[in-house]
């Protein structure tokens, strides 16, 4: 079973986000903020991340700034309401691999979901 982290600071994002992927089969664990969501990136080891960028505290960008510093190569799924095209050249130098706009679609996550953890097998 593929285990999933969700760092998001809504609530309510966390919880659909998690019923989709549970109910695909993923197992889901949850950070309301960064700093959490680094902690559990060590000790839980998830497969994948998916990342909501705009959060109080540390934001996405600095997650992702920080897993780069620390060398944590989890795969990672940006997901926001708005990205700029700097936004997204940013996030992807620091190694994002796949992009979902708010509010979540079922199927466009489950897509990314699958094309990611498949190019992490390839790798």
């Amino acid at each position: 079973m593929t285990r999933i982290l969700i760092i998001d600071d809504s609530s309510f994002q966390r919880k659909i986000i998690s019923t989709i992927l549970s109910g695909d089969g993923h197992e889901t664990i949850f950070a309301p903020d960064g700093t959490e969501g680094l902690r559990l990136l060590v000790d839980a080891a998830p497969d994948l991340l998916v990342l909501d960028l705009l959060m109080p505290g540390v934001d996405g960008l600095e997650v992702l700034r920080l897993m780069r510093q620390d060398s944590i190569c989890t795969p990672v799924i940006v997901l926001t309401a708005d990205i700029q095209d700097s936004t997204r050249e940013q996030c992807s130098a620091l190694g994002a691999r796949a992009f979902i706009n708010k509010p979540v679609k079922r199927d466009e996550l489950l897509s990314a979901v699958r094309e990611v953890l498949a190019e992490g097998k390839e790798q």
